[in-house]
């Protein structure tokens, strides 16, 4: 058996490489060969026709116009070309978790704008503050890693980090309080909750390894894998990093879901190797 595990182009950090020899020695030790590829290995031409003969497609990039295409030919992805663009998109994500009545911050999206325009009139964002107060989280629709993601604890702050976004599209949402600098990592595969790791950050409202936080193993309330299990069936992935917070009652708000989640700090804290249950999820499925 043969499959593609495609990848960024330009990604090249040890952390990513690291991640992709998990995957391809879990696949190895079942047998499959697993080539890594990135657009440019593959064709970057609209309706080129790829001859190679393979079985199925990790697909652990943000590439959707690629997916796109190799979902065209016939190919099967793991993830989804419509759930890597949710996934990616944190507009289109929520809109369809709130379609779908799965539990969300309250969330405001900006009008649209252009390039050389930007965000000219702004009467908007107090209409929004008037709404759910501060501080406010406001989140571009495209970042990984926690960037991308700020918090304005004034009008004044909203302001510069509006300046600062220039034309790109935004949301904004209420702040968690009683989430602050922590979540939790919740790890599905299938219809099935694997692993979860609290993350914790005591310098950040974010709670990001990558930004300076920990992790530990975690066991969550039943209602916590509830709600992750219903945001990951309402993306339609097949596996994905589901991070959820703390409500003010304790009670579960999705933050956000990862369609390619980076699963070697789950690793580090749990001993859990996601690779491995992946690998078996994909083989029990084609």
């Amino acid at each position: 058996m043969k499959a593609w595990l495609v990848v960024n182009s330009f990604m090249n950090t040890d952390k990513f490489k690291h991640l992709y020899e998990m995957l391809s020695l879990a696949f190895n030790k079942r047998g499959v060969s697993l080539d890594i590829k990135t657009a440019s290995d593959i064709s970057l031409e609209v309706n080129k026709k790829i001859d190679e003969k393979i079985d199925f497609i990790i697909f652990w990039d943000k590439d959707i116009y690629l997916a796109q295409r190799l979902e065209a030919q016939g190919y099967k992805l793991f993830n989804s070309a419509r759930a890597v663009e949710l996934c990616d998109n944190k507009i289109l994500m929520y809109q369809a978790l709130a379609n779908a009545n799965v539990r969300i911050p309250r969330t405001f999206i900006a009008p649209k704008t252009f390039e050389g325009l930007n965000y000219s009139k702004r009467g908007f964002i107090n209409d929004v503050i008037k709404e759910i107060g501060l501080p406010l989280v406001i989140k571009e629709a495209y970042g990984s890693f926690g960037e991308q993601v700020y918090l304005a604890n004034s009008l004044e702050e909203a302001n510069k980090i509006i300046d600062q976004i220039g034309y790109k599209d935004f949301l904004m949402q209420e702040y968690i309080t009683s989430s602050k600098g922590k979540d939790i990592r919740i790890n599905v595969v299938g219809n099935n909750a694997i692993v979860s790791m609290l993350r914790e950050n005591k310098n950040d409202f974010r709670s990001n390894i990558s930004n300076g936080g920990t992790g530990s193993k975690f066991e969550p309330k039943q209602e916590y894998i509830d709600l992750a299990l219903k945001a990951v069936k309402a993306l339609d992935l097949d596996f994905a990093g589901v991070d959820v917070m703390f409500g003010p009652n304790d009670e579960p708000i999705i933050c956000e879901l990862n369609s390619n989640p980076q699963f070697a700090s789950t690793l580090q804290y749990t001993g859990v190797n996601l690779a491995e249950v992946i690998a078996d999820y994909i083989l029990n499925n084609l």
